[in-house]
């Protein structure tokens, strides 16, 4: 009886030994706790791996791969078919799918720039739809710019000469810089790294212009030859990105992406009945579709996954805002068809990576 009281008094603090034992339980208790808060802390600060429900095997914590690549997104150049750009970014971020890098060209430099500096795609898209990007591109209408060719040639009889081209592309700088906010006004500042792809007209080379003012990179970048005036910038004179380099693959993986995501805006190549051609532009129309499918082959090569809207029939400078949202949705339907493979590529990569 003596031998239970004292086993009863030690376990809830009764009798002469529950001084001591209830301090060591105390301590035991203190310590328990203590340990369970650390290991608590650290399972949330490492968050062990665990596998995703759907039966993927790449190793996620709250649904991200432990071995995220970077992903680097490459915009071909095609005019207002850049629009269809839009479509693709709005996608993307409702999936959840982040971009670290952004190279462009021509207008998909444009849609990039002015993406990678904080505008919302549906801040841009309305920079299509509502006509306000063509506008400024084309501050004239086209047929009325090829009516006063005469009077450029005008000031040359009193020895000022400019270079070659139908706009000077001033008033679209002036556009894009009022889209911007001051503190992203510089290509080095914003907050996706971001290129713009244009061609030296001195050395016959592209180059990505990845530092400087970004509305001036995108004046060059998509400064078309004969239609607008090449952009001078440091020592070098640059024209349109799309000349040479017209789906930035390469140049998206030199800035660090680990998969490139590449956004083919050009129409497809298919048979044309000859009375098409007695329209006006047609022939050039034709020449630059020829140009794009030939040039972006190697590019295409090199992306890990090719996204490639049906734009077929919209024309490099319509300025008709149906044409601008054929080309939004044709990006959004090309994009949400292209989720499912997207997530298997990131995942296996996140598995080579592990086994490595």
């Amino acid at each position: 009886m003596d031998l239970v009281l004292t086993v009863w008094q030690i376990n809830y603090g009764q009798g002469p030994a529950s001084i001591s034992a209830k301090k060591s339980c105390q301590k035991n208790v203190h310590l328990r706790a203590f340990a369970f808060l650390l290991i608590t802390f650290l399972q949330l600060s490492i968050a062990q791996p665990s596998w995703s429900s759907d039966g993927d095997n790449a190793p996620k914590v709250g649904g991200i791969s432990i071995f995220k690549p970077k992903i680097g997104l490459a915009l071909g150049g095609g005019g207002v078919r850049a629009a269809a750009h839009v479509g693709v970014l709005k996608v993307l971020e409702e999936e959840g799918i982040p971009i670290d890098y952004i190279v462009g060209s021509s207008t998909g430099a444009v849609v990039g720039g002015l993406y990678s500096a904080g505008m919302t795609p549906m801040h841009i898209e309305e920079q299509f739809t509502k006509k306000k990007f063509m506008h400024a591109f084309l501050t004239v209408p086209l047929y009325l710019r090829v009516l006063v060719i005469p009077l450029f040639y005008t000031p040359r009889l009193i020895g000022i000469d400019s270079y070659d081209g139908l706009y000077r592309g001033k008033k679209f700088a002036n556009y894009l810089n009022k889209q911007l906010p001051e503190t992203e006004r510089n290509i080095e500042d914003m907050r996706i790294p971001f290129g713009a792809v244009a061609v030296n007209l001195l050395d016959g080379k592209a180059r990505t212009i990845r530092n400087g003012n970004l509305s001036r990179a995108l004046q060059a970048s998509c400064a078309i030859p004969a239609l607008r005036k090449p952009v001078k910038l440091d020592n070098g004179l640059y024209v349109d990105g799309g000349v040479l380099d017209n789906l930035p693959v390469e140049q998206t993986k030199k800035m660090g992406a680990d998969l490139v995501i590449a956004v083919d805006i050009d129409e497809k190549v298919v048979p044309i009945d000859e009375p098409w051609f007695h329209k006006f532009g047609s022939v050039a129309h034709r020449v630059m579709t020829l140009h794009y499918s030939v040039i972006d082959q190697n590019e295409q090569a090199l992306a890990d996954f090719i996204i490639h809207p049906e734009v077929t029939g919209v024309g490099l400078v319509s300025t008709d805002s149906k044409d601008a949202k054929l080309c939004v949705e044709a990006g959004e339907r090309a994009a949400r068809s292209a989720v499912p493979a997207i997530r298997e590529l990131i995942d296996r990569y996140s598995k080579d990576r592990l086994r490595k």
